[in-house]
């Protein structure tokens, strides 16, 4: 075998149509106000955790399975990189070189957020660089909404293509084009494909080969459907999920996909006490609290669970706060064919539980409350998000009569709804399944609180970013209601469950009809409505100083694969 790259490969050279923005040189690499001990106290918030997974089961064709597609991600890390800003791969070099003030500080902290924007701190940079551009890599730097809604005014026919998942906007003259990632990423997808293609000779799962070869294609084909479709119907030990899925990182328009990996082992048995709530999705689509009209419980509700071991990860998925699961793939044609897969990261959620969510808890809820923290509630209210990212409306009339998809109608709105409504929606379901008998009211209460807990946690991962503006919101809108109380003299959080139940519908209700209607105005009027922080919750995270902010993964596969 040879051997295989596990470093960041951010080393990629620019074309001279790209515009710049330049690191200064020597002690100015740090932007204003950045000092050596303000660096260092933000790699404190990331605290190290080993990522590990028992690999005395694999057999020796899933060890070389995995060490190729250890490699393909670093790929996508690099590409991810690149999406993240055209001048990463740069600035890389120069951090590196980086003699300065804090200097293993700025190195790891510029690893932790690829790139030179703080993702806690509403992505300002903590290196001299100026802003971050709301599109990201994607577009030009200086694209304005209306310069790309005009272009599209003028020239209809390029819609589709300019607002596509998989292309990159590019100025080419006068003109504006819309670039496919197979052709404005080519030679790094032309490795990743090689090294899938590898991967899956090795294979000795026919699922697994298939799935790699078709991702591999789809790296050069730029279509992406056929590979989804057999991702769904992968049953291999080795899972992986690899290629441009979420759209986070475009703050423009909320349009374009990111490159990310994630490379796990499941586990059979415990996916499979899982997979039973899946008999229950056209259920829970007919009790949304929304108008009938707006459900559709003749979809597909084909929907895998998978709980897994994470071995590595890369790309989006690995920058700033780590993900815990996800509900893939999101392309609609998938999800009327075959539904959506939810994939639980056992091991990440685990390490997340003990080293940060326990201790917020600790910090911020009343006593009598922290004795209900327990990780299979909290873990199964995780399954349940996931789930609800597969219920509620995914496509939208416009007033031309055609239809559009939800993410389209809301744009750059969308991320941060759509993460509220599936942790709402989620909770609203596993109280339709208590009720139905399948979880008792310990379990339930212990769910709720464990939420309660989860939104202090996620709202400290900045509210540029969803997950933390959706947790914002929840918290303003369930504290506006009464369902949540603070007692200033303790600094601590009491909890009406009866009103936490309801205040919770009541904002399933809202989302779910805002995104029914592809409301854009409603989306923008909920999230400036609830997005403040307010003083109770600025106080409270003043007590979780002390308490990481995520988790910072060592991924033990790499020290593994010195001996396979």
């Amino acid at each position: 075998m040879r051997r295989l790259s596990v470093l960041l490969p951010l080393t990629f050279g620019l074309t001279a149509c790209e515009a710049r923005q330049d690191i200064s040189d020597g002690d100015a690499l740090l932007a204003e106000a950045i000092t050596a001990d303000v660096m260092e106290g933000r790699v404190a918030q990331f605290a190290p955790a080993a990522i590990d997974f028992d690999e005395t089961s694999l057999a020796p064709w899933e060890r070389q399975v995995i060490a190729r597609l250890v490699a393909a991600s670093d790929v996508m890390h690099s590409l991810f990189a690149r999406q993240v800003s055209m001048q990463n791969p740069e600035w890389s070099t120069r951090v590196g070189s980086y003699a300065g003030p804090a200097r293993a500080a700025v190195r790891d902290y510029f690893d932790i957020m690829v790139g030179p924007w703080d993702r806690l701190d509403h992505d300002q940079p903590f290196l001299d660089v100026g802003p971050k551009p709301p599109g990201a890599g994607y577009y030009p730097t200086d694209l304005t909404k209306e310069e790309f809604e005009s272009w599209l005014a003028a020239n209809p026919a390029d819609r589709e293509a300019f607002t596509g998942y998989f292309t990159v906007i590019r100025r080419d003259a006068d003109r504006l084009v819309a670039v496919p990632y197979s052709e404005a990423y080519r030679d790094d997808l032309e490795a990743a494909a090689a090294l899938l293609r590898e991967a899956a000779d090795l294979s000795q799962n026919p699922s697994l080969s298939d799935y790699l070869r078709k991702r591999a294609a789809a790296f050069l084909s730029n279509d992406y459907f056929e590979s989804d479709l057999a991702w769904m119907d992968l049953d291999s030990r080795v899972e992986p999920t690899i290629g441009p899925y979420e759209v986070y990182e475009d703050n423009l328009f909320g349009y374009k996909a990111a490159f990310e990996s994630f490379v796990t082992i499941a586990d059979e048995a415990a996916s499979a006490e899982l997979q039973t709530l899946k008999d229950y999705l056209r259920d829970l689509e007919r009790q949304l609290p929304i108008e009938d009209r707006y459900k559709n419980p003749n979809r597909s509700f084909e929907s895998p669970i998978r709980v897994v071991d994470e071995v590595y990860a890369a790309g989006d998925t690995r920058a700033g706060v780590q993900t815990t699961a996800f509900n893939l793939p999101n392309d609609v044609r998938v999800h009327e064919q075959k539904g959506s897969k939810k994939v639980m990261l056992r091991n990440v959620s685990q390490a997340k539980f003990d080293r940060i969510l326990t201790p917020i808890a600790t910090a911020v809820l009343a006593p009598d409350l922290v004795g209900q923290i327990a990780f299979r509630p909290w873990f199964t209210n995780v399954v349940m998000h996931e789930l609800a990212h597969g219920l509620g409306p995914t496509t939208v009339a416009t007033a031309s009569g055609e239809r559009t998809t939800v993410n389209r109608a809301l744009r750059e709105l969308y991320s941060a709804l759509e993460e509220a409504k599936a942790d709402v929606a989620g909770l609203h379901s596993l109280t339709v399944l208590a009720a139905a008998g399948e979880y008792d009211d310990t379990f339930l209460q212990q769910a709720y609180i464990g939420h309660v807990a989860n939104m202090f946690r996620a709202v400290r991962f900045g509210t540029s970013e969803a997950h933390g503006k959706a947790n914002l919101v929840q918290f303003n809108w369930v504290l506006e209601r009464g369902a949540l109380t603070h007692d200033e003299a303790t600094g601590r959080f009491a909890v009406d469950l009866t009103k936490l139940i309801d205040a919770n519908r009541a904002l399933a209700t809202e989302i779910l009809t805002i995104q029914a209607k592809g409301d854009y105005d409603g989306a923008a009027a909920l999230l400036q409505r609830y997005g403040e922080v307010r003083p109770e919750l600025t106080a409270a995270l003043r007590r979780l100083t002390d308490v990481p902010v995520d988790i910072r993964p060592r991924y033990t596969v790499l020290d593994k694969m010195v001996a396979w």
